[in-house]
């Protein structure tokens, strides 16, 4: 009788080993299918920027494929430039008539609208007159006289952004104002992109929007996420460091991608809305990493306007973190990123604040 209850304990010990290691290779397989599918990566010109991505896992062609699709809608709902966008009804309708528009527009104004307040209009999405004048990235790129400058830098104010939001309208108060989204649309992309990758449940994703890189989920093989970023220089060929980071958006400002030269001087296409020229501070690019793409991409024109001693004050925000370089290639970082970010190159200097 001893021998028979000790052989079935010793029988239901060996099925509940055997269901804990069933279990565990259930685990494993869901692990590993995550990363069992060949890794889609897509690459497309949308939002006027090349737009790549790299998407892990089994649902990765779906999420991928739903990503450009929503990416594709934005420049006929945010771009300035599209005849039937809301925002270009908007412009047209400037000190005549408000517009209604969709949910996500009007969630995005009234997020930028926020975002200029809060830095007293020194970040502002009404530059649109400032950005057809100068036409930096279009065919007729020029310096424009004193005069037309006054006159399109009159029309640029925030606080002219009349929002309602029962009626969900959107209306300028005077006749050639133009809101201009560029500095906040692509991190709200990545934002969007996320809630893509999400639903689909993928085993992790990098996405590329222009200066803005996003990581989601987990790196395949463990580890963390690297992004190298090149040094604010006219060819970009160089890399400046690396950064480890997951499941964050690494937005990147500077006035070294989208110019001209008139006279040997460059003009770059981040208009300080304080005097209608772009910004002359003394930083060469502005780097900020946070969960928000939205924040990241509006708070990296910000500082690029304000320049580096607004920066510097806010290394130790808890909110996002940043990696400044100057205009004597001095590097600074925020704390938090001390175990993140590595100096790669030689000719930039790691600073102290």
């Amino acid at each position: 009788m001893v021998n028979e209850k000790r052989a079935r304990r010793r029988g239901s010990a060996a099925v509940a080993v055997l269901i804990a290691v069933a279990l565990a290779a259930v685990g494993i397989y869901s692990f590993w299918d995550d990363w069992r599918a060949t890794p889609h990566t897509t690459s497309d010109f949308l939002m006027n920027t090349f737009v790549s991505q790299t998407v892990y896992g089994k649902n990765a062609q779906r999420a991928a494929d739903e990503v450009v699709a929503a990416l594709s809608g934005f420049e006929d709902d945010f771009s300035m430039y599209r005849e039937n966008s809301p925002i270009a009804q908007i412009n047209r309708s400037a000190g005549v008539a408000p517009v209604a528009v969709p949910e996500q527009v009007y969630q995005l104004i009234a997020t930028a609208y926020d975002y200029c307040a809060q830095t007293d209009g020194l970040f502002d999405v009404t530059t649109g007159p400032l950005s057809v004048l100068w036409n930096v990235t279009g065919d007729t790129p020029h310096v424009p006289g004193q005069q037309e400058l006054s006159q399109a830098l009159e029309l640029v104010d925030y606080r002219d952004i009349l929002l309602d939001p029962e009626a969900r309208t959107v209306m300028l108060r005077r006749p050639g104002q133009m809101i201009d989204l560029g500095a906040i649309a692509k991190g709200y992309a990545c934002r969007v992109a996320g809630e893509i990758y999400r639903r689909y449940q993928v085993g992790g994703a990098v996405l590329s929007v222009g200066g803005n890189i996003y990581t989601y989920g987990k790196k395949p093989g463990g580890g963390a996420y690297d992004i190298g970023l090149s040094t604010p220089e006219k060819d970009r060929q160089h890399t400046l460091g690396t950064l480890h980071a997951d499941g964050m958006v690494v937005a990147t400002s500077g006035g070294y991608e989208r110019y001209f030269e008139e006279q040997g001087i460059r003009y770059h296409h981040i208009f300080d809305p304080r005097t209608g020229y772009p910004s002359q501070q003394d930083l060469l690019s502005v780097t900020v990493v946070a969960e928000d793409g939205a924040l990241a991409d509006f708070l990296s024109t910000y500082f690029f306007v304000a320049g580096s001693q607004a920066a510097i004050d806010c290394l130790d925000r808890s909110e996002f973190s940043l990696i400044l370089v100057d205009s004597e290639k001095n590097v600074y970082i925020s704390p938090a990123l001390k175990d993140q970010f590595a100096l790669t190159s030689s000719d930039y200097t790691l600073a102290a604040p």
